[in-house]
């Protein structure tokens, strides 16, 4: 099985998570949510393993495949003293 990383982070002024780093190649998106963004991904994956073949690994380029998603959140509050 080949597993995939996905890595993204929450801009908080556009309201959106979106992908910051990924190994798989061409894999960009985003979405409201963790889950949105990680169905994106997880429906573009197929095609683009197929249109990147060249530069993937043989061994990694058959089924079956998994999604691991990182995400990177960062908040300040102000807190009363």
């Amino acid at each position: 099985m080949a597993t995939w990383t996905l890595h993204a982070a929450y801009d908080p002024d556009e309201k959106i998570w979106y992908t910051i780093d990924c190994d798989v190649p061409g894999l960009v998106t985003e979405g409201e949510t963790l889950e949105q963004l990680r169905e994106r991904a997880a429906a573009v994956l197929p095609e683009l393993l197929v249109d990147n073949a060249s530069e993937i690994p043989p061994e990694r380029r058959d089924a079956p495949h998994s999604l691991r998603l990182v995400a990177f959140h960062e908040s300040t509050m102000p807190i009363a003293a």
